[in-house]
């Protein structure tokens, strides 16, 4: 029989449409550190609801999956394990109900799950399976990065401020269950009311606009990435009971640059608990635990890819010639694994490079490489964290 050209072509966009939709209505919530909640759908001949729902459990595991794994190789890895990975999909969920049941107009059978998945099982699994790495190897080829977090409260609603210390300690928690330590809130304040360093580090942004002042005292820490913290506290009412809803928007930067890496959002339900402050805090958790994976897997797939040929360490020359600067640039070529010119405004000049030491042995060698000497370094340099600030001898 001769198949018609225009339908088949037809039938391939109502099929990839079809995908999308179903893909546009699968949900993944974060309920906790080791669980999630998945809304997926599966399709079997009709009247086969049980192999309908098998398939929305194996799509709604294979969601989570998807989710964790983050780069090509990873991807990889697991298509080669994939049929032995989803042949006992049910041993990650905990819980499931049908949310959806019906047979559309082909005679398909079509399933909706809501389904509780222990997403904390799925990635101890594809560690076994050699599809992604231990969270301990993955912290060591992440080196050494710190993270400050700064609640904006500029940009928050009045309310969150009341809330501070529960934002800082419960993003801290986060990270430090993760392996990565942070700057304390002590830390950043300090640096916050020191005018003094932030006039120094804000000089050599001279001719730009004005940087983001959580930048600024970011750069005074010993942190490598700040993550921005937006919070709304939303206040309403459900059947004469008055409601609070917490609305996240996290950011994460670089502090060496001021890169954007990614962000996360999350929401709270409307919480209406024993008093407001019950609602609220139980409303950060909720907000938190459903934005912080996100962000947290932008600065993995970032910092992998960031520390491949050491630490970065920012270098800032002050008041030396556009030729000594072109000697600067060849002798810091020879010593350190990679070099990029971040900008020159006015009297300074200023690198990115990528050293297998700290920055504080990399002054060292500065002041020993071929040439740069000679010039007149000041021999009383300031080191801020990552930053090191050389000044011509007066």
């Amino acid at each position: 029989m001769k198949r018609n050209p225009a339908i088949i072509s037809l039938l391939v966009v109502i099929s990839m449409m079809l995908c999308f939709a179903m893909q546009a209505l699968a949900q993944i919530e974060v309920i906790d550190e080791k669980t999630v909640k998945v809304k997926a759908f599966g399709i079997a001949k009709k009247k086969k609801v049980k192999l309908a729902t098998s398939d929305a459990v194996r799509n709604a595991v294979e969601m989570v999956v998807n989710e964790i794994i983050r780069d090509q190789v990873e991807r990889e890895a697991f298509d080669m394990v994939k049929a032995e990975f989803l042949a006992e999909p049910m041993k990650y969920v905990n819980d499931y109900n049908i949310t959806k049941n019906y047979v559309d107009d082909a005679k398909k059978q079509h399933i909706g799950i809501s389904a509780i998945i222990n997403k904390d099982l799925i990635q101890q699994n594809l560690v076994d399976l050699g599809v992604v790495s231990a969270a301990k190897e993955t912290r060591k080829a992440l080196d050494r990065f710190t993270i400050m977090p700064y609640l904006d409260l500029d940009a928050s609603s009045p309310e969150a401020a009341e809330w501070k210390e529960l934002f800082y300690t419960r993003v801290r928690a986060f990270f430090e269950d993760q392996g990565i330590p942070t700057v304390g809130q002590d830390e950043a304040m300090a640096a916050e009311a020191d005018e003094e360093m932030l006039a120094k580090m804000k000089s050599s942004t001279a001719g730009e606009d004005e940087e983001d002042p959580a930048l600024q005292i970011a750069r005074n820490t010993p942190a490598d990435i700040f993550v921005k913290i937006v919070a709304k506290i939303d206040k309403g009412s459900y059947a004469g009971t008055t409601t609070y809803k917490v609305i996240l928007t996290i950011g994460s930067y670089t502090v060496m640059t001021g890169e954007f890496i990614g962000s996360g959002q999350g929401f709270s339900e409307p919480m209406a608990l024993s008093s407001s402050g019950a609602s609220i805090a139980a409303g950060i958790d909720q907000a938190m635990n459903s934005a912080m994976n996100t962000v947290m897997d932008r600065l993995t797939m970032f910092w992998r890819d960031f520390v491949k040929n050491g630490k970065p360490v920012k270098v800032i020359f002050t008041d030396f010639s556009f030729g000594e600067v072109g000697k600067i640039k060849k002798s810091l070529g020879d010593i350190t694994n990679d070099l990029k010119l971040l900008k020159r405004a006015g009297n300074v000049t200023e690198y990115m490079v990528w050293y297998d030491g700290s920055a504080e042995d990399l002054m060292y060698e500065v002041y020993d490489a071929a040439g740069i000497e000679a010039m007149g370094l000041s021999e009383d340099p300031s080191i801020i964290s990552n930053t090191i600030r050389f000044h011509r001898k007066p």
